[in-house]
């Protein structure tokens, strides 16, 4: 089964990175990519993907902000948030908004394709949880 994702992320550079770290990953299709948070509604809204890859910092709207919304318009979107955020009270508030995997920046590719892969795995659970 190939999932959709939907990049959110404001630094381009990091944007290649997420590109060039899934290219191989069969399961995953990248659809799009936000470099703020008002963006990132709009294709949600649109797009639908089964994943959104987060960074919690954004422009006009925070990751936070966005876990608040995507419920009202991509209710099936799972989240992978990646974020320099070190205070634990932040990454507890974003799991509590749905945030399944948090991975701390700087990552490896390692990291970033486990988490698609625990999803992948999971994802008819997932889906449905």
């Amino acid at each position: 089964m190939q999932l959709t994702c939907l990049i959110i992320e404001d630094a381009s550079f990091m944007r290649e990175i997420y590109h060039y770290s899934l290219a191989k990953c069969e399961n995953i299709r990248i659809v799009g990519e936000a470099a703020d948070g008002e963006e990132a509604i709009r294709l949600l809204s649109e797009l639908k993907p089964d994943i959104m890859l987060l960074d919690l910092v954004l422009p006009l709207k925070s990751g936070l902000d966005v876990l608040k919304e995507v419920s009202l318009v991509s209710p099936n979107t799972k989240a992978i948030a990646v974020s320099s955020i070190e205070d634990e009270k932040i990454i507890q508030k974003a799991k509590a908004l749905g945030v399944i995997t948090y991975i701390k920046k700087p990552f490896t590719k390692a990291d970033l394709v486990a988490a698609f892969d625990e999803i992948s795995k999971n994802y008819s659970e997932v889906q449905n949880g």
